[in-house]
C-alpha cells in the first residue's frame, strides 16, 4: 500500500494534510471521540484493551461509539457524526455571544448575519439561543401590549372590551427569517443523507470487490494493484449514514484481512509495506506530541481528531512487534490533549461559578435597592445610575454555569421591571402631587392678583406675606408649567410691592413735612412767655394743641418729637394755673385729634397701651395691699404706712385718668365710625339717584 498518497512531508518535514486546520465541517471525517455531555466539545477517548485488541491495532484506533449522534437527532432531524463536528467547530468559531442582552431588532440582525456568513449546518446551537432569546422578548411584549391595551380600551356595562390583536412587525420579520433558516437546513440534511447514502452503497461495492479478490485467478502484481485501487477509492469515497458506520467498517476491515491472509505476499513485499506503513504512524505519533505544544486547545483537538481518522483509515498495518508500542505512543500523546482539555473546562467552569456569584450579587442588590426606594425625584435618579451600573456590570460579565445561566438571566429582567414598577408608580404619584400643587399655586395666583389692584396696602400687605410663605411651602409642580407660573406670582407680588413702595416713598415725603411743621409748633410753644392773664395764656396753649393736632405723621424715626411736645405742653397749662389731671386731659385732647387724623392702626396702639398701663397699676395696687398685710396699719404716722398710702392714692389718681381717656377713646372712635356710616349712606343714596 502507497500511503504516500495520503501523507507525506513537506519542506520543513511536517505532515501537509495533518497541518490543514482550514477544513470544511462539512468535510470532517467520521469522529472517533466520545461525546461529554457537559460541554459542546466532543472529547478525544483513549482506548483501552478491553476496547480495542492489540491484532486490531494494525486496522483501526477507535471505535466510533453510536452515543455520538442523540436519539433527538437521529429520530427527528436524521443528523449524523457530522454534525456533531460542525456544532464543535460553530462553538469554537463563531462568537460567543449572550443573546439575551440583545433587543428584537438586533437579534433578528444576528440570526440574518448567521444564515449569510456562516454554513447552515454550523449555526445550530446560536440559532437556537437566539430563538430562546426572541421568544421570551417577544412574550414580554406581548404582555405589555395587552395591559396598555386593556387600560386604554375597558369594558363596560354597556359595551364589551375589544378583542385584542397582537401585531409586532419585528415578530413577525424575525419568524419568517428563522423559517428560512430552518428550510436550508432541512434541505442541507436531506442532500447529505442521499449523498451518506449513496457512498454506503459506494462502499459496499468496494468490500464486495476486495471479498471477490479472493477467487480471481491472476497473478499476484494485478491483484495487488486492484486491491490498493480499491483502497484508494475507499478512502475518496466521503460520508456515510452514521447508523450504518460500525457495520460497513468492521466488514472493510474483516476482508482486507482476509485478503492479507489469503494472499501469499513475498516478504520482501510484505516487509516494504509495513516498512512504510511504520514510518507513517510515526509521523502520525510526531504530530500528535507536537499538538501537546499547542496553546489553542481547540485547534489541538481538531487536528487530533483528524489523526485519529487517518490511523485509522489511511495507516496500513504494520509488523506484529510494533503494533502495541506505536499504539501505547499514540495513546500517551492523545491523554496529553484530553488532560490539557480536561484542565481547560475545569477552568473555564471556575469562571463561570464566579460569575454566577457575581451574578446572583447583581440581583440581590437589585432587590435591595427597589425595596428601598426613594422620597423624591433625586433619590429616584440616584436609584436609576445604580440600576444602570449593575445592569451593565451583569451584562459585561461572562456565562454563569450553564445550567443557571439562563435562570439567572429570566431573574435579572423579572427584577428589572419590579424596580422600573416601583419607579413608575412613584411618578404616578408624583404627577398626582403636583397637580394638587398646581391647583394650589394658582389659587394663591388669583389672591396675588386680586390684591395688586387694591390701595388698601396695610390691609393688603400681611396676606401678601403669608401668600409668598404658602408658595415656598407647596412642594413641585408639573415641569411644563412651573416657570410659566411662578413668572406670573412673582409679577403680582412685584407689582404690589413696587406701588406700596412707591406709596410709602410719597407718604415720607409727607411726613419729612409733618415734622417740620411740628416743629415749627414745638419752637413757638416754646418760646411762650408767662401771661399774668391765665385764661389768654391757656387760650394761646390749646391754639397752639390744635395747630400740632392738626399736622399728620411724622417719620417713625423722629416719633419721639410727641414726648417732648407733651412734656413742653404740660409745664405750660400748669403755668396757666391748670390742675395736673385737667392739664393731662386736655394734653390727651390732642392725641385725640391726631388720632382722628390718622389710621386704625395708631387707635390700636393707643388702645393696647392704655389697657397695659391699667393692668400695670391695679397689678401694683394689689402688691401694695399685699404689703400692707405684713405691717401694723393702726400707726397711721409709721412712714411705710405713710408711703404706701401715699402710692395707692397716686395709683388711684392715675387709674381714673387712664379710664377717663379710655372713655374718650371709645367716644372718638364710635363717632368716626358713625361718621362713616353716614358718608358711605350718603354715597349710596346717590348712587341710587343717579
Amino acid at each position: 500500500m502507497d500511503t504516500n498518497d495520503n501523507l507525506h512531508n513537506d519542506a520543513d518535514g511536517n505532515l501537509q494534510n495533518v497541518n490543514n486546520t482550514d477544513q470544511n465541517p462539512q468535510d470532517m471525517p467520521e469522529q472517533d471521540m466520545n461525546t461529554n455531555p457537559s460541554t459542546d466539545v466532543e472529547e478525544t477517548t483513549v482506548p483501552t484493551e478491553e476496547t480495542v485488541t492489540s491484532e486490531e491495532h494494525n486496522q483501526e484506533s477507535v471505535e466510533v461509539p453510536a452515543s455520538t449522534v442523540s436519539e433527538e437527532e437521529s429520530a427527528s432531524d436524521n443528523e449524523d457524526e457530522s454534525e456533531d463536528h460542525a456544532e464543535d467547530v460553530e462553538a469554537q468559531t463563531l462568537p460567543d455571544t449572550d443573546y439575551n442582552t440583545l433587543e428584537m431588532p438586533a437579534l433578528v440582525t444576528s440570526l440574518r448575519e448567521l444564515i449569510q456568513d456562516f454554513p447552515i449546518n454550523t449555526i445550530k446551537t446560536h440559532a437556537d439561543d437566539i430563538k430562546k432569546a426572541f421568544d421570551s422578548k417577544d412574550q414580554e411584549a406581548e404582555k405589555e401590549a395587552r395591559e396598555e391595551f386593556t387600560k386604554a380600551n375597558p369594558a363596560t356595562e354597556e359595551t364589551p372590551a375589544p378583542e385584542f390583536v397582537y401585531d409586532n412587525p419585528i415578530s413577525k420579520e424575525f419568524n419568517d427569517l428563522h423559517s428560512l433558516y430552518r428550510k436550508q437546513r432541512g434541505e442541507f440534511q436531506r442532500q447529505q443523507r442521499k449523498e451518506q447514502e449513496d457512498n454506503l452503497e459506494k462502499r459496499k461495492n468496494i468490500i464486495e470487490s476486495i471479498k471477490n479478490l479472493i477467487d480471481e485467478e491472476e497473478n499476484i502484481g494485478t491483484t495487488f494493484k486492484k486491491f490498493n485501487a480499491l483502497q484508494q477509492e475507499w478512502k475518496d469515497t466521503g460520508k456515510i449514514p452514521h447508523d450504518a458506520y460500525n457495520i460497513v467498517w468492521n466488514d472493510y476491515r474483516l476482508h482486507t484481512q482476509n485478503f492479507y491472509d489469503y494472499i501469499d505476499l513475498s516478504k520482501e513485499l510484505r516487509d516494504k509495506d509495513f516498512e512504510r506503513n511504520l514510518d507513517f504512524h510515526n509521523k502520525i505519533i510526531s504530530r500528535a506530541e507536537e499538538l501537546g505544544n499547542e496553546p489553542d486547545i481547540h485547534k489541538a483537538l481538531r487536528e487530533l481528531q483528524e489523526l485519529h481518522r487517518m490511523w485509522k483509515e489511511d495507516a496500513g498495518p504494520v509488523a506484529k512487534e510494533h503494533r502495541d508500542p506505536i499504539w501505547d505512543k499514540f495513546s500517551a500523546a492523545t491523554k496529553v490533549i484530553h488532560d490539557k482539555r480536561q484542565a481547560y473546562y475545569e477552568e473555564r467552569d471556575k469562571l463561570a461559578e464566579k460569575n454566577q456569584t457575581i451574578k446572583q450579587n447583581i440581583i440581590a442588590e437589585i432587590q435591595k435597592i427597589t425595596a428601598a426606594g426613594a422620597k423624591n425625584h433625586k433619590g429616584w435618579q440616584d436609584r436609576l445610575e445604580e440600576i444602570n451600573a449593575l445592569k451593565e456590570l451583569f451584562t459585561q460579565t461572562g456565562p454563569a454555569t450553564k445550567a443557571l445561566n439562563n435562570h439567572l438571566w429570566e431573574q435579572f429582567r423579572v427584577v428589572g421591571r419590579e424596580f422600573n414598577h416601583a419607579k413608575n408608580a412613584f411618578y404616578k404619584n408624583l404627577k398626582k402631587d403636583q397637580q394638587a400643587n398646581l391647583d394650589k399655586k394658582m389659587k394663591l395666583i388669583e389672591i396675588a392678583e386680586q390684591h395688586l389692584e387694591s390701595d388698601d396696602f396695610n390691609g393688603s400687605l400681611p396676606v401678601m406675606k403669608r401668600i409668598q410663605r404658602e408658595w415656598k411651602e407647596i412642594g413641585h409642580v408639573p415641569r411644563k408649567v412651573s416657570d410659566k407660573i411662578w413668572k406670573r406670582f412673582q409679577a403680582a407680588c412685584n407689582g404690589f410691592f413696587d406701588k406700596k413702595n412707591a406709596q410709602k416713598k410719597e407718604e415720607n415725603a409727607e411726613e419729612a413735612a409733618n415734622f417740620e411743621a411740628k416743629m415749627k409748633v414745638y419752637d413757638a410753644l416754646k418760646e411762650m412767655l408767662p401771661q399774668d392773664d391765665q385764661n389768654a395764656m391757656k387760650a394761646d396753649v390749646e391754639k397752639h394743641m390744635a395747630d400740632w393736632a392738626a399736622i399728620g405723621r411724622v417719620p417713625y424715626s423722629k416719633r419721639h418729637i410727641q414726648d417732648k411736645f407733651d412734656k413742653l405742653l404740660q409745664a405750660k397749662l400748669k403755668a396757666a394755673g391748670m390742675s395736673a389731671v385737667d392739664a393731662e386731659m386736655l394734653k390727651y385732647q390732642s392725641k385725640l385729634s391726631s388720632l382722628e387724623s390718622g389710621d386704625a392702626r395708631d387707635f390700636t396702639n393707643e388702645r393696647f397701651y392704655l389697657r397695659k398701663r391699667r393692668d400695670e397699676i391695679q397689678d401694683e395696687k394689689r402688691q401694695l395691699e399685699n404689703n400692707m398685710q405684713f405691717i401694723n396699719t393702726k400707726d397711721d404716722k409709721n412712714p411705710f404706712v405713710v408711703q404706701i398710702k401715699k402710692n395707692t392714692a397716686a395709683l388711684d389718681k392715675e387709674l381714673d385718668l387712664i379710664k377717663e381717656k379710655q372713655k374718650q377713646l371709645n367716644i372718638l372712635e364710635r363717632q368716626m365710625k358713625k361718621a362713616d356710616e353716614e358718608e358711605s349712606s350718603e354715597n349710596e343714596s346717590s348712587e341710587a339717584t343717579e
